[in-house]
This record gives structure tokens, sequence and C-alpha cells, in this order.
């Protein structure tokens, strides 16, 4: 299946008759996410013949089939539709999209226009992914193309990257520092080109790090399960879609440069962080001028 956007078809909220059937007669459950700190309900995925379902009570739900890169969402009644496109966009698609043979890496990225080349950053909740990759990209070269969530694939050797619906997003501490409190989210748009990572970096900062950014070279083997973490997938027991994965993510480990990214968590020391990022990938060869 050869695709570069998903669609999205926003149908009407659910009636009162499907808000009942949270599991309807014939389903296969598949897997159940427990409620995260946002939410107050659990959220179960089914498949219901060739079709396959995300239903989350109070939220909303999505189906789509595993041969074509289309989703029907449905939000629930009287739901907030601006919260459920968030939580479709930015949580439910991104791990829908291995079942359509395309990895999603928790990351935010920037890219070069002139060449194509792109950086990814990524590590654990609040360690600094989209604070990064804006601050590198409003120092003019690099442009910002993706918050949290990164598509790409395996293709000869190399990792295309592709887009998710995406807006730029930062807590209220970095959008403060940038002097953008109170803005809409930024929609990023995609370049007008082939995209290529070129470099990941895994974040690691603290408080406590002393000044300077430490850049470290990491092995695929060491590199790999850093990245898994990272991995959005609707459910690790799928074997046929998990054991693609397994190969992807190794792919991306043993192909393409991955650095820890040590540095202390300062917004006194976030333009040297930003330079010392610039620097460091012009040493590596991966300068975007």
């Amino acid at each position: 299946m050869r695709w570069v956007h998903a669609r999205i078809h926003w149908g009407e909220p659910l009636d009162a008759v499907t808000q009942d059937l949270s599991k309807p007669a014939g389903a296969t459950h598949l897997v159940t996410w427990p409620a995260t700190e946002f939410d107050t309900t659990e959220t179960d995925c089914f498949s219901v013949g060739d079709q396959i379902w995300i239903w989350q009570p109070e939220v909303g739900a999505v189906r789509f089939s595993l041969n074509e890169a289309s989703v029907d969402a449905f939000r629930w009644p009287d739901s907030d539709p601006a919260a459920f496109r968030q939580i479709v966009t930015r949580a439910w698609l991104p791990a829908i999209y291995p079942l359509w043979g395309r990895q999603v890496l928790h990351a935010s990225a920037i890219a070069c226009p002139a060449t194509g080349g792109a950086v990814a950053f990524t590590g654990s909740t609040h360690a600094g992914k989209s604070t990064t990759a804006y601050g590198v990209a409003r120092r003019g070269a690099w442009r910002l193309v993706c918050d949290d969530t990164l598509g790409f694939s395996v293709e000869a050797g190399t990792i295309p990257l592709y887009p998710l619906p995406n807006q730029s997003r930062l807590r209220p501490a970095s959008a403060e520092y940038y002097g953008v409190t109170g803005q809409a989210p930024e929609t990023l748009n995609w370049p007008d080109r082939s995209v290529q990572l070129k470099t990941v970096y895994v974040l690691d900062g603290d408080e406590q790090h002393p000044a300077g950014a430490e850049f470290t070279r990491l092995r695929a083997a060491e590199a790999l399960p850093l990245l898994l973490r990272q991995a959005y997938a609707l459910s690790f027991e799928l074997p046929k879609y998990n054991q693609q994965l397994m190969k992807d993510y190794l792919a991306l480990a043993a192909g393409v440069p991955v650095y820890r990214l040590r540095y202390r968590r300062s917004f006194d020391e976030a333009e040297a962080l930003f330079a010392s990022i610039e620097s460091h990938l012009a040493s590596t060869g991966v300068a975007c001028i």
C-alpha cells in the first residue's frame, strides 16, 4: 500500500444507541489501554469483521481497515470537538500507522529545506523534544516539521519520513521563554520534497548536569531499546505487525547515527545548547545552510 497522508473523515457524533455498544456482538478484543492521567475511562480496541475500532467512552471512537490508510472518526455527544481531534491525531492515529506498514516514533523533528535531510529529537515525556526542536528551528536554517509524532519507513537502506497531522505545542514554561504564550498552536507544513532521516538525538536533560552539551554515539544494540521505548503501537500482542516493527526499528538503529545528548535543563543554557547541536550536526556532515 503506497500512501503519504492518511485520510480522516470526521463523522457525526455517536448516537445514544451506539454509545451503549462499547463492544458489539461478534467483536474480537485486541487490547485495552488504561486511562492516562488526563482520562477518566479506559480505551478498548477490537475488530469487527474486516474493521478495527478504537473506542473510549465519553471521548469517541474511530474505525478503519488494514488495506486503506483512512479513518472514520466519531466523537462522543457533547464532547469538545477540538479536544477529540487532538486525541485522534496525536494519540490514536500514530498507534494505527504501524498496521498500515509505517512506524511512528515519539519525536519532534527538524528538516533542511535545501537538502531534505532531517534530525529527530526523541526521549521520554518532559525530555525537551518540542522545546529543543522548536529552538533549533528558530535559529533560521532548519525548519520544524513535526511535534511529537514522526512517521517513517525503511526503503532500500534509507529511512524516509512521512507527515502526520501536526501542530507545534509547547509547554507553558517553554511558550513563555519563546514569547508565544497565548498564541494558537502553529500548524506545521511538510516540505514539498522527500525527507530522509539523517540523525537521531535521544535527549537526556538534567538540571544538575554540568554546563555544556555532551554527545555520545550509540551502538545499534544500545540505541534499539531506547528507540523502542518511544515506538507507537496499537498493541504489542499482534505478532505479524510487531515483527515488522522490530525489523524497522532495528534498521533505524543500525542505519542512522543515534546519539545520546546529555545537557543541563535550564533556559539559561538553551541558546548554547541549540548552538552546540548545530555545531555537532555540521561536524558530522549534516549541516543546513
